[in-house]
């Protein structure tokens, strides 16, 4: 029968170059997680939809014999695979295999509703069971045996090699996804930008140049009851999508978003928009507020409805939001009318915040157990940098990096963070009671837990002194070298103290190189404002001063450089002697290194003092130093590879 079928496969394909449907993936050895779990991918690589009813995906034996039904449009995938789960690497699953493939050799025929047959496949041309790597089509994705036509996947996804859920255009640059850990106490770092692996310590090259919205939705996908999600901003309609289908699932969503000035030029068009899916997300699938998929919204300030027609039509809102309740509100210091979309916390009652402060974090919490945070905002510029990116699925926005955490403890303190934001911790938030800025309790003590093998200590804005900390410990613990990316650095009081151990004087234009090795890179946009800290770091007079920001210039300056990214730096890292058996230690989160972000704007911080998490940050930033103009060289990064008699030891040697 196979012959018969692959003689007339063959006559089909003299008469046509390009296949419409074709089987495009073959996960034949199973993944890393159970050689078991089997996979075939479609594609779609036609140019009109494709209708599977009654199409057959058969092997030679019949054991595998899966009826399809729906529509495939062009360039969508369909995933069967032989799993208990709904989802496969975050990618949906959409038929459950009916049998198993023979590893040692198999054939597959796709027939349409016909009959006809639409690809044959007579062994595994590629594939390999020692890595999980899957046999793969070689574009331009034409149907047929040919070995030439197959190739052996060598891109990295969660369990394995290959592209579950293929998207990509042919020219796309693919990600470089070496690990992704799944269990209790593990921590994922991802860099959507270059990382330079060879700096890695054995087996640990950095996660780079990732879709840093691929791996939230997958995240997204596995909450099974609920999301707690604090955002500065979102415009990500993948994203928002995700949020929806989850609460159309009976995942109860909650979500927690900063409130901006209608004055603020540079963010106008983005708060619009926001603003827009917002309310679609409000509203949920049904389109009906408060029904039982809606997501539960709340603000630090009130957010009032678009009104423009055309754009509420574009995105699927009602022309005019006559369930919106019209309102004028005492906010800030005046009055602000309009269709309240997102009720804000008040101050006093019926006094709200105004949008001036900052909820600056990024962070979700899916479940009890996992979170996210790191640097990235949740918009279109922040991953993409465009909408042609978006839609080309590449990668190319704001320099940035993302935290995947499995820690129950990390879960449950950040879950308090956010329920004093929403002030209870009940499906509806509580606007009276709920805490922004300076309202929140003082004086609180950083958070020392366990993940894993990690110690890491998590502190909140306001009320930790976050920035002070970090001064701290520059002081007490840094004793070789500093390596930091960061978008806005205005304290004054951080860069003395780095100045005291690159030169051993805080004084103006005083004081001698200590052999302290001190490298960064800072976001261009500021690098000529008075109040960063490169203006006297670089030995420049700023054009004015203050209390906070005195001209205290450094004689000898440090080899620190603007950024040449092609969007945004927005990283806010520090590396505190990478690479030496002191105490290794990142410093990360959301937070600039500001009196903003320590006094004013709620944000979230993390120290992580573990040899291998700072390895894979001096990959990345050794990139974006490289980029900035700066140097590297040979054996600077292991500046000690042993402490001195007396020396705090790190836990984590494995350097």
């Amino acid at each position: 029968m196979v012959g018969a079928v692959g003689a007339v496969f063959l006559t089909l394909l003299s008469t046509r170059a390009t296949a419409t449907v074709v089987i495009h993936e073959v996960a034949w050895m199973g993944t890393s997680r159970d050689s078991s779990e089997q996979w075939v991918e479609l594609y779609n690589a036609g140019s009109r939809d494709a209708f599977l009813q009654d199409w057959l995906l058969i092997n030679h034996d019949g054991s595998v014999s899966n009826r399809l039904h729906g529509r495939l449009v062009p360039g969508q995938t369909l995933l069967l695979a032989a799993t208990t789960e709904d989802h496969l690497a975050g990618v949906p699953v959409h038929h459950i295999l009916s049998g198993p493939l023979k590893p040692a050799g198999d054939q597959l025929t796709l027939l349409n509703g016909q009959g006809q047959v639409q690809d044959f496949i007579d062994q595994w041309h590629a594939g390999c069971s020692d890595q999980f790597a899957t046999m793969q089509r070689v574009y331009p994705y034409t149907a047929g045996n040919h070995p030439l036509s197959w190739k052996t996947s060598t891109i990295r996804y969660d369990i394995g090699y290959g592209t579950p859920g293929f998207r990509r255009p042919p020219d796309y640059t693919e990600q470089e996804l070496f690990r992704v850990y799944h269990d209790e106490g593990t921590i994922n770092v991802y860099f959507n930008q270059s990382a330079l692996i060879e700096w890695a310590l054995p087996g640990n090259q950095a996660n780079h140049r990732i879709n840093l919205e691929e791996r939230i939705i997958e995240r997204i996908r596995q909450a099974r009851h609920t999301i707690d999600l604090a955002t500065y901003e979102i415009n990500l309609p993948d994203t928002v999508e995700a949020l929806m289908d989850r609460a159309a699932e009976g995942v109860q969503v909650r979500l927690l978003v900063d409130a901006k000035s209608p004055s603020d030029g540079e963010r106008n068009a983005r708060y619009r928009l926001m603003r827009l899916l917002l309310e679609r997300m409000a509203r949920g699938h049904d389109g009906r507020l408060g029904s039982p998929d809606s997501i539960q919204l709340f603000a630090n300030s009130p957010i009032f409805a678009v009104m423009d027609p055309e754009e509420r039509l574009s995105h699927g809102l009602p022309r005019v939001p006559r369930d919106l309740e019209e309102v004028t509100l005492d906010v800030g210091r005046g009055q602000s009318s309009g269709r309240l979309l997102v009720h804000g916390a008040e101050v006093s009652p019926g006094v709200f915040y105004g949008p001036g402060g900052q909820m600056h974090n990024k962070f979700l919490l899916i479940d009890d157990y996992r979170l996210l945070t790191g640097s990235m905002n949740l918009t279109i510029t922040g991953v993409y940098g465009s909408e042609r990116n978006r839609l080309a699925r590449v990668p190319n926005g704001n320099s940035n990096h993302l935290l995947d955490i499995h820690s129950p403890t990390a879960v449950e303190l950040y879950r308090d963070e956010f329920n004093i934001m929403w002030g209870c911790s009940g499906v509806q938030p509580c606007s009276q009671a709920a805490l922004f800025r300076g309202a929140k309790p003082q004086g609180q003590i950083p958070h020392q837990i366990q993940i894993g093998d990690y110690d890491v200590q998590i502190m909140f804005s306001p009320g930790y002194d976050v920035v002070p900390r970090i001064t701290d410990f520059v002081a007490t613990e840094a004793n070789t070298s500093l390596y930091f990316c960061i978008f806005a650095w205005s304290d004054s009081a951080l860069e003395n103290v780095i100045k005291q151990k690159w030169e051993g004087s805080p004084d103006d234009l005083e004081g001698e190189w200590t052999g302290f090795v001190l490298k960064g890179v800072f976001e261009r946009l500021f690098w000529n404002q008075w109040w960063s800290a490169n203006q006297n770091m670089t030995g420049r007079t700023a054009d004015r001063a203050s209390y906070n920001n005195p001209n205290i210039r450094w004689r000898n300056t440090p080899p620190v450089f603007r950024d040449r990214e092609s969007r945004k730096l927005h990283h806010k890292y520090m590396i505190v002697d990478a690479g030496t058996a002191y105490n290794p230690t990142v410093i990360t989160g959301s937070a600039n290194w500001s009196r903003n972000a320590n006094s004013v704007n709620d944000e979230n911080t993390l120290f992580i003092h573990d040899g291998r998490i700072v390895n894979q940050f001096v990959q990345e930033f050794y990139a974006r130093y490289e980029q900035a103009g700066g140097e590297v060289h040979t054996g600077e990064y292991r500046v000690r590879q042993t402490a001195p008699t007396g020396a705090p030891q790190s836990r984590h040697q494995n350097l």
